[in-house]
């Protein structure tokens, strides 16, 4: 994988040399494989939100099949591209885990060591990760995506989780960084690569509590070559593609217009990339 990436990167610079603002002209420039998107659902999701990201290579909902899609009865065909998230283990048997079929990998619990969140011991991850490997049938496993600022730090959560998971199937590391400072998440991200020695997904990105557009295109600008660079990076997605700011992360950080399935200016730097 890592001469794959290096192999990546080597074209996306060729790409920031040649338009000298990191965005590719047309047929100059492979697609990105690592580049993705979070899709948020509720009132924040319109039909066709993920279609209008045209160059992305992966997009996930926190859900294991297209939830929003489906619920809103969208008319188009699911985009390509999508992974499955179990997004924390359900101890009610009758309701089974359905992953969405012909997908490659599958996210697992989301922020486990936040209490708001999947809320979930590494111990008790552990013992459910196994159920979770019974049906990913063959898929690579994405580890539970630990953040920073929990109740656990996300290295020794992780440290925790592998030693109560003796032989477990993990194939990546997921993470999310709020920093917005390139230096202080690319250091991390490393720090997790040297630890685990498995390459990252970074599920969840952005600037919180900034809604200056420029703010967020700053950041967007410093980090993405270098995520794109780094050979310990195997994907990533920003947070997210529509926010009316009832969170931390306030409307400028969307990728969609607010009325509907379109590009704003953020989104168009980065589908572009």
């Amino acid at each position: 994988m890592e001469s794959s990436d290096k192999d990546n990167s080597k074209v996306q610079d060729q790409c920031l040399l040649t338009t000298g603002f990191g965005i590719p002209k047309h047929g100059l420039c492979e697609a990105s494989t690592k580049k993705g998107v979070a899709i948020n659902g509720g009132h924040s999701y319109h039909c066709g939100d993920e279609d209008a990201l045209t160059n992305i290579h992966w997009w996930y909902d926190w859900h294991e099949s297209p939830w929003q899609h489906s619920t809103k009865h969208c008319s188009s065909s699911v985009k390509s591209g999508y992974v499955p998230m179990v997004w924390a283990w359900r101890h009610n048997i009758d309701e089974p885990v359905h992953l969405q079929h012909n997908t490659h990998y599958v996210l697992g619990f989301n922020e486990p060591n936040f209490r708001q969140q999947a809320n979930m011991s590494p111990q008790d991850a552990a013992r459910h990760w196994k159920s979770l490997e019974s049906i990913a049938h063959g898929r690579k496993l994405v580890s539970p995506a630990v953040a920073p600022g929990g109740y656990l730090d996300p290295v020794v959560w992780l440290e925790q989780f592998f030693a109560a998971c003796h032989g477990c199937q993990v194939d990546y590391i997921a993470t999310h960084a709020y920093w917005c400072n390139a230096d202080i998440t690319m250091n991390f991200l490393k720090k997790l690569w040297d630890r685990f020695h498995k390459q990252i997904w970074l599920t969840e990105f952005a600037c919180p509590q900034k809604n200056s557009v420029n703010d967020q295109l700053n950041y967007m600008k410093a980090i993405l070559p270098r995520l794109e660079s780094a050979s310990y990076v195997y994907r990533y997605s920003w947070f997210v593609s529509r926010t009316h700011g009832d969170g931390w992360v306030f409307p400028a950080a969307s990728l969609l217009d607010e009325s509907g399935p379109h590009l704003s200016t953020l989104g168009h730097y980065y589908n572009n990339f």
